[in-house]
C-alpha cells in the first residue's frame, strides 16, 4: 500500500512538473511567440508539445487518486476524472488547431502533408473543445478533488480551490474572447498578442503548481503519519 501511494504522489509532481515545463520548453526552443501552444504542433518544438500532452494522457489514465465516500456528493471519483482529462488530451494530439493564424513562423505549409496538421474549421473546433474540456477537468479537480484530503490546512484547501478558479478563470476568458471575435470581427492579437498562448500559460501553470504541491504536501503527511 506505501508502495502505490508513493507512486500516486510521483505521478502527481509529474504532472506538476510537465505542466510548469511545457510553455517554457516550447518558447526555448522555436524562440517565437505563436498564437497558442497548440500551434506549436506546426513547428519543431512539436517533439515536445506531443510528448508532454501524450504524457499527461498517460499519467491522468494510470491515476487512481482516492475512490468516492459512499456518503459522497461529488460528481465523480479522481479516477474518473483524469480518465476523462487523458482521453481529452489525447483528442488534443490526434486532431491538432488548424495551422492557419499562427502569427509567426511554423514549419508547416499549405497542401504538406505534416503529421496530422489540417486547416479544416470543425477539426479545429473539436481541438478547442478538446483541450478546453482537458483545462477544466482539471481545474475540477483542484477545486473540488484536492480540498476533500485528509489532513490538509485551511491554506492548503483554498490554495488548491484559487488554483481552479484561475484555471476556470483563463478558459472563461478565452471563451468570452473567441466569442467577440466571432460576432463582432474584433482581432484581439491586435491589441492582446498571443492572448490565447498566455492564457494558456496561466490555466497550465495553475494546475501545474497545484499537481506540485499536491505530491509534495501528501508525501511529506504520509511521511509523518
Amino acid at each position: 500500500m506505501q508502495k502505490l501511494h508513493t507512486s500516486q504522489y510521483r505521478l502527481r509532481r509529474a504532472v506538476g512538473l510537465l505542466g510548469l515545463a511545457l510553455p517554457v520548453l516550447l518558447l526555448l526552443h522555436h524562440d517565437h511567440l505563436l498564437a497558442s501552444m497548440s500551434h506549436y504542433y506546426y513547428t519543431t518544438a512539436a517533439v515536445f508539445f506531443i510528448g508532454i500532452l501524450v504524457a499527461f494522457g498517460l499519467i491522468l489514465i494510470t491515476y487512481e487518486g482516492y475512490p468516492l465516500a459512499p456518503d459522497s456528493r461529488e460528481l465523480m471519483s479522481d479516477q474518473t476524472a483524469t480518465t476523462l482529462a487523458g482521453v481529452c488530451i489525447f483528442l488534443t494530439v490526434l486532431i491538432p488547431t488548424r495551422w492557419a493564424d499562427a502569427l509567426g513562423p511554423i514549419a508547416f505549409e499549405q497542401n504538406c502533408n505534416y503529421l496530422f496538421g489540417h486547416n479544416h474549421p470543425i477539426r479545429g473546433a473539436i481541438h478547442l473543445l478538446s483541450a478546453g474540456l482537458f483545462l477544466a477537468l482539471l481545474g475540477y479537480m483542484c477545486y473540488a478533488k484536492f480540498p476533500c484530503s485528509p489532513r490538509i490546512s485551511q491554506t492548503k484547501k483554498r490554495f488548491y480551490q484559487s488554483c481552479g478558479i484561475t484555471i476556470w478563470a483563463a478558459i472563461a476568458l478565452l471563451v468570452l474572447l473567441f466569442a467577440a471575435e466571432a460576432l463582432w470581427g474584433i482581432d484581439w492579437n491586435k491589441t492582446l498578442p498571443a492572448y490565447t498562448f498566455w492564457l494558456e500559460m496561466v490555466a497550465v501553470w495553475a494546475f501545474g503548481i497545484a499537481w506540485l504541491v499536491k505530491g509534495k504536501v501528501e508525501h511529506y503527511w504520509q511521511g509523518r503519519g
